[in-house]
């Protein structure tokens, strides 16, 4: 009798343990996310700026030091900026994985006064500094949800 007794107690432990790790979204974070209806990192950076989209891509940056920021790659040598208003954090080992972001695009603008300095801090020399002239404008994405796979 005392054997079936812990016998039963494991197999309720390991069954809820089972559960718990199988059906639980370990990396989902804000919103619930549809992924049935997210599109690419690439096709959303030649899209005009838009709400309410779901977006897939591989992630290549993220910030190491809260987890507030990571950057998607976009296909084309560059990458796509992705912040949350630090509504949450992410872990900040996870480059390489593929993620859904739900929330908007819009444009963001580097200025050259940034771009400038952005340069200095790389070394680059004082004469091709001097070349920049123009600002940066790239899709940015403000997301309100996203889950890692």
């Amino acid at each position: 009798m005392k054997s079936h007794h812990q016998l039963l107690i494991l197999s309720i432990f390991i069954s809820g343990l089972f559960s718990s790790c199988q059906f639980r979204k370990q990396f989902q974070y804000g919103v619930t996310i549809d992924s049935t209806q997210a599109i690419p990192v690439s096709k959303l950076i030649t899209q005009t700026p838009s709400e309410d989209v779901t977006v897939k891509g591989t992630i290549s940056a993220v910030c190491k030091g809260e987890g507030c920021w990571m950057k998607l790659d976009a296909g084309n040598g560059d990458n796509v900026y992705v912040d949350w208003d630090k509504k949450f954090s992410v872990p900040r080992d996870i480059e390489g994985k593929t993620v859904f972001i739900h929330g908007y695009s819009y444009l963001d603008t580097t200025t050259i006064a940034e771009l400038k300095q952005q340069q200095r801090d790389k070394g680059l020399a004082n004469e091709e500094i001097m070349k920049i002239d123009s600002p940066l404008i790239k899709v940015a994405f403000k997301a309100d949800g996203m889950e890692i796979k």
